[in-house]
């Protein structure tokens, strides 16, 4: 009966049937249960209106556990960093690089596409290249994610003026080379 009362109560409020069925209000332990092991607990899902049945309620292809993740966890920066461009605690020094407005949202079927931070790539390359989507040069090298050929890895810092060997933007020219032998 119970079960039946929670779906009429997801009719109503167009709520998924997953989300409500999957908590159990009499069972302490339902809550802290993950039954899609996203890294969501069966509470959090059901705060965040996703299904724990499904580690990626809307298709997305970022799992709601990764996109709240980096809700709760962005990055910030000292006021004097270049990625320092918005005020997010109102002290009137900049500390984060994703406008305090814009929500991770695990429901949302869009957050794929977005692209939060200064760094070109979208939410969705962040996270299958493994970097923050809230931190535009996730190594702390100076170099962008998206400039870098190891995003992942901190490189030598770029140089005044540009050039160096720091081994940066070989990548295009080793690319170019391999095409024109190829073609």
């Amino acid at each position: 009966m119970r079960k039946l009362a929670a779906a009429v109560v997801a009719v109503v409020f167009g709520m998924s049937f997953g989300t409500v069925l999957a908590l159990d209000p009499l069972n302490k332990e339902d809550a802290a249960k993950d039954y899609d092991v996203d890294g969501l607990s069966n509470l959090m899902e059901f705060v965040y209106g996703t299904d724990p049945y499904n580690p990626d309620s809307d298709w997305d292809g970022c799992p709601d556990g990764w996109v709240v993740y980096y809700d709760i966890n962005r990055a910030y920066f000292p006021p004097e960093s270049k990625h320092a461009l918005f005020d997010t605690d109102s002290d009137g020094l900049k500390d984060s690089n994703v406008d305090p407005n814009y929500k991770f949202d695990p429901a949302s079927g869009v957050l794929a596409f977005e692209q939060p931070d200064s760094d070109t790539w979208d939410n969705l390359r962040e996270y299958k290249v493994g970097t923050d989507p809230t931190n535009p040069d996730t190594d702390g090298d100076g170099y962008l994610d998206s400039h870098d050929p190891r995003p992942l890895i901190p490189d030598e810092p770029p140089k005044e003026g540009g050039g160096g060997n720091s081994g940066q933007a070989q990548g295009a020219g080793m690319a170019a080379a391999l095409a024109s032998a190829w073609c």
